[in-house]
């Protein structure tokens, strides 16, 4: 049995109320109301929606869910990742009631779990079917290349790291031999090396510079397009053949340079229909809201959200 149509439609980790999250929850015992039952005696009402509980045992289950799935780089805050498990358990008590209101829950194929089953029939039989492909949002399709057009033609941006022997302007030739003369013993000596990053190449240049009255600059530089490079860079830059690799000396405006490839964006052509393809899950998510609200606003849906309930289940005194 689907659990939720939501979580197989649009990839939303809904996890029935009241349950832990997994991968293939156990069907639902048969209800005779389409309320939510609270799954302990303990168990926190954080919010009401038109006069059925929101448990706090739902919001701990999707709390997890939603930390668990989240990139570990972005895993949401405390206040932020209770405030959308609870955004997601109030999205599920609307939806069973709209269900409800449709007399999606009497249906014999869903008596058996008359609540989850009732928020899939109701997202199968209204959502599923008016937005299947690009076409069913082809305006929003439309609006959303006109923002993303550039995705089709990406040029090359390399980022990089450089150490710069300063020569300043009007300095007499032996500064600027001096400032060629490092540069040149700091290319000899990353020339062979591979996997090098921008530290690799500002200690060398530290070091090699230690005692010298030539002025060292280092920097990182973002990715960036030959054509907005100086030349000389550019050319250094984007003669490399790999990242992590290291330039020869080079003459710029501001002195010797030595310069690393250390990442960036690769060139890349994509097609209209592949880039729709991409974005069509996370477009057809947002419709999904959309629609979902167009029914909380066609059934005057009331919400109360009691706060301090809430924040009990940080302070683990819910379930």
């Amino acid at each position: 049995m689907r659990c939720l149509g939501i979580v197989l439609v649009l990839g939303l980790a809904i996890a029935a109320c009241g349950g832990s999250p997994g991968p293939a929850p156990a069907p639902a015992p048969a209800l005779t109301t389409i309320a939510t039952p609270r799954a302990t005696a303990d168990d926190l009402e954080v919010a009401v929606v038109n006069g059925h509980a929101v448990w706090g045992s739902c919001v701990a289950a999707q709390a997890q869910v939603i930390a668990a799935q989240a990139p570990a780089a972005h895993v949401p805050g405390p206040d932020q990742l209770r405030r959308a498990a609870l955004d997601q358990c109030i999205a599920f008590e609307l939806l069973a009631q709209a269900a409800d209101a449709r007399g999606l829950a009497a249906a014999p194929e869903v008596a058996p779990a008359a609540r989850a089953a009732a928020v899939d029939r109701l997202v199968a039989t209204d959502f599923e079917q008016r937005y299947r492909t690009p076409d069913d949002l082809a305006p929003a399709v439309d609006q959303l290349m006109q923002r993303n057009a550039w995705r089709m033609h990406i040029l090359q941006l390399r980022a990089s790291t450089y150490a710069r022997f300063v020569v300043p302007k009007g300095a007499p030739p032996d500064v600027d031999a001096r400032a060629h003369a490092l540069a040149d013993r700091l290319a000899a000596e990353l020339a062979d090396q591979t996997g090098l990053f921008g530290v690799d190449v500002t200690d060398a240049a530290r070091r090699i510079a230690a005692g010298s009255d030539v002025k060292l600059d280092t920097a990182d530089v973002r990715p960036t397009h030959q054509d907005d490079l100086v030349v000389p860079y550019a050319r250094a830059l984007y003669a490399l053949p790999e990242i992590g690799r290291s330039s020869p000396a080079t003459r710029t405006d501001w002195g010797w340079d030595v310069v690393v490839w250390t990442g960036g964006v690769e060139a890349a052509e994509h097609t209209r229909e592949e880039l729709v393809a991409e974005m069509f899950p996370e477009l057809r998510r947002r419709q999904f809201r959309i629609w979902a609200n167009q029914i909380m606003k066609q059934l005057g849906v009331h919400v109360e959200v009691d706060q301090a309930q809430l924040a009990a289940l940080d302070a683990g005194e819910g379930p």
